[in-house]
This record gives C-alpha cells, sequence and structure tokens, in this order.
C-alpha cells in the first residue's frame, strides 16, 4: 500500500483507536476470569494474533463472553506475527505453568532478540531453544518465586504475573531496575480489577489469589496511538477531541504525553474520557525521559518541526519492529530536520521543512510519525498496510479529519 498525504489542516472529533496493549491484558486475563465483552473484540493485527493464543490454550468465546478454560494447555504451537507483546507474555506464561511449547513469528520479530528468556530459562531450569524465534521452551513449571536480573522488556514479567496468579501466587523479585515499569502496571492493574491481589513494593511484586468472579469490561482507547492525530493537528493549527479513553491512572505512563505537551506552550488537557489538544503557537522547548514508555519518542519527535526535543532513555528503541532510533533519524532528516544521536538521546531541532517519501520498515509507529509530518508539507509512505498492527482504521480516521490522503 502507498499512501500520498497532500498539505492539510487536522482538526475535529474523532474515537480514539483502541489500546492493543490493554486490550491483549484483557484476553490473557479470560484465562483466569471469565471476561464478559461490552463490544467487540478490536481487530489490530495484534490482538487478534493474542485472540487466537487464548483460544489454544482453551478459552472460550461464546456470543459476548469469554469463559475461562478449565485448564490450560501450552503443548502447542502459537504463531504471534510480529507482536513481541504477546510472544513475551506467552513466553513467561509458559516458563511458570510448564509444558512443551513452540512460538513462532513473523520475520520481524524473527530478527528480535529474546535474551532476557534465556536469563529466565536459566533461572527457573527450564530449556531455551534459542534467543530468536522460532523458539521451543520445554518448562516443569510450578515456579512461585524467581529473582530476576535487567531483562530487555517487561512483558516477560506480565507474562510471570499471569502465571504465578494461575498457580494461585507467588513472588516477583527484580534486582535490576524495572524495565518499562507502566507496562508492568498496566498488567497489575487490570489483573486486580478482574479480582486477583497484586501489589508491587520496591523492587518486589507478590501475586496473591484470584477471586473467581467474571469480569465485565470494554476495550478503552489508547493515549499514544491517539497522539499521531493530536500532534498532526497541533502542526497543522488544528483542534481535536479524542473521545472513549481511559481514566488517567495515578502512576506515570503514555498517558503523561497528555501534560508533556503543555510543555511547548500547548493547551493540552483530558476532561472526562476525552482528551482535547489546542493548536496554539508551538513554541519553547521539550526534554523528556522515555525509559518506561519508549514508543512515546515516536509520537514526540514530529513536534522536532517546529520546536528543540531531547528524548532520553531511549536504549529500548533499538529492538523495536524496527531500529526506532535509526528510524526517527531517517525519517526527520529526510523531512528536512537536524537529528543528532548520542549514546542515549536524541535531539532533533527543526531545519528547512520539505515533503519526503518514506519507507515504515513494517514498523506502525514510523508510518504513523512520517504521517504527522506530512501534513504540513506533503508526504509519500510506503508499504503503508504496516499500521495494521495496531491501528487498522489509521488513514481513514485522518480524512475524517480533514486530511487530503490518496491510497494505492
Amino acid at each position: 500500500m502507498k499512501v500520498t498525504i497532500l498539505p492539510s489542516i487536522i482538526k475535529g472529533e474523532l474515537e480514539a483507536p483502541k489500546s492493543k496493549s490493554i486490550a491483549i491484558r484483557i484476553l490473557f486475563g479470560s484465562l483466569i476470569n471469565d471476561v464478559l465483552l461490552k463490544e467487540e473484540i478490536p481487530k489490530s493485527d495484534d490482538v487478534i494474533y493474542a485472540y487466537r493464543s487464548i483460544l489454544k490454550m482453551g478459552v472460550l468465546h461464546e456470543e459476548n463472553k469469554l469463559k475461562k478454560p478449565n485448564s490450560i494447555s501450552l503443548n502447542n504451537f502459537f504463531y504471534v506475527g510480529g507482536s513481541g507483546t504477546v510472544a513475551r507474555i506467552l513466553s513467561g506464561l509458559a516458563i511458570i505453568l510448564g509444558g512443551e511449547t513452540v512460538i513462532d513469528g513473523d520475520q520481524s520479530l524473527r530478527n528480535r532478540p529474546f535474551d532476557g528468556l534465556l536469563k529466565i530459562s536459566k533461572l527457573t531450569d527450564s530449556e531455551v531453544s534459542s534467543n530468536r524465534l522460532p523458539i521451543k521452551i520445554k518448562s516443569k513449571g510450578k515456579v512461585n518465586y524467581i529473582e530476576l536480573p535487567e531483562l530487555e522488556s517487561s512483558q516477560y514479567v506480565s507474562g510471570i504475573i499471569y502465571g504465578m496468579a494461575l498457580n494461585d501466587g507467588g513472588i516477583i523479585k527484580i534486582k535490576e531496575k524495572i524495565p518499562s515499569l507502566y507496562y508492568i502496571m498496566l498488567t497489575i492493574d487490570l489483573l486486580n480489577k478482574m479480582g486477583c491481589d497484586i501489589k508491587l513494593e520496591e523492587n518486589e511484586i507478590h501475586i496473591g489469589k484470584c477471586t473467581k468472579n467474571a469480569y465485565e469490561t470494554s476495550f478503552p482507547g489508547d493515549y499514544l496511538l491517539s497522539s499521531f492525530y493530536a500532534v498532526s493537528s497541533l502542526l497543522t493549527g488544528g483542534l481535536t477531541i479524542i473521545k472513549g479513553l481511559y481514566e488517567l491512572p495515578k502512576y506515570n505512563g503514555d498517558h503523561d504525553i497528555v501534560k508533556i505537551l503543555n510543555y511547548a506552550n500547548i493547551k493540552s488537557e483530558v476532561k472526562g474520557d476525552k482528551w482535547i489538544v489546542y493548536g496554539n503557537e508551538i513554541n519553547g522547548e521539550i526534554n523528556v525521559d522515555v525509559e518506561n514508555t519508549p514508543d512515546m519518542a515516536m509520537s514526540l519527535a514530529p513536534l522536532g518541526t517546529k520546536l528543540k526535543i531531547e528524548i532520553n532513555g531511549i536504549r529500548r528503541l533499538r529492538i523495536k519492529e524496527s531500529d526506532r532510533i535509526l528510524s526517527i533519524k531517517d525519517t526527520l532528516e529526510k523531512f528536512g530536520n537536524n537529528v543528532k544521536i548520542y549514546d542515549n538521546k536524541i535531539i532533533i531541532k527543526p531545519g528547512k521543512l520539505k515533503m519526503a517519501e518514506i519507507n515504515c520498515n513494517n514498523d506502525h509507529r514510523v508510518a504513523m510519525m512520517a504521517a504527522s509530518i506530512s501534513f504540513i508539507k506533503g508526504g509519500i509512505i510506503n508499504n503503508a498496510e504496516c499500521i495494521n498492527k495496531s491501528d487498522p482504521m489509521h488513514w481513514e480516521r485522518y480524512k475524517k479529519l480533514g486530511g487530503e490522503i490518496r491510497i494505492e
């Protein structure tokens, strides 16, 4: 798919794209308790692979109900497409619950390392065939205590939390700094709503028993997926209202982008389930650390077309769907920005903005980042179907906001 974008003012009101991070966690939660769905399961690729995985493990989907299995089988082959989240949660489950599990994915995921899984296997007397997909895991299971070293992804920890919740409890001690803490908090927060008793105390996660009550839910919108529309609106002078978002939690996370935008003389606020972004004149500087929310870097980078932005804590961006550090640099420079990469930070400054042609490199957030900038001077995005991973309606939403887009 080739998408051509013409200069446009992005403004209006839209329904937020669904959070794939939360949707995936809700689906895996159906292994623990029945889930009553108020709406259809989102159709993004990653969520579909999570859905197929829970069905293989024994979950039954009856009308609007996901019925937890009487017994969970991980003696199976799981294909997860390009979803690192699904692969790592599955691998954590396999280690804790036991069995012989094979996990594979598409070429983009095969290129990404699973070094953390090898570390975990050595601590649990499990066998893991490789640090690259396809991976075969052999585990005796019944693990209720583990001390984890530094890992490249927090999603292993989420998988272990699910596994211990299914095993009636356990303790995870994290000896190094907790990676991407926000995503672990998402897991803990959701499972507690589902009837579990999970607490994070300093560097330990205490997992208690879960009550057996059905959990009724809808799928909330995603702040970072929504932020691409918000930033497009800011860069072109529009005003955007994004509906269907979850209430801002007390812990830090992806939703912090709401207040970060205010650093650039932008009025950005949440009222109820609506995020309102006013297209003020952008000025000032932004200095932000994304170590706990690495995906935020792709949302903020386009603001470098208008002001200086320094993004710190970028190490984990190298092991995403693409090397996102290089993707930010290559994309922003093609549009005329000045970009410098340092050890663990990237600095973007405005340049002479121009139209550019971009290949998304099979990374949905590269396409979305490029689109945010393209509405200023125009742009072409090749292989633009990559957005199906998280927001299949991305281009249609832009059209509803006034974006002049041609899809070939």
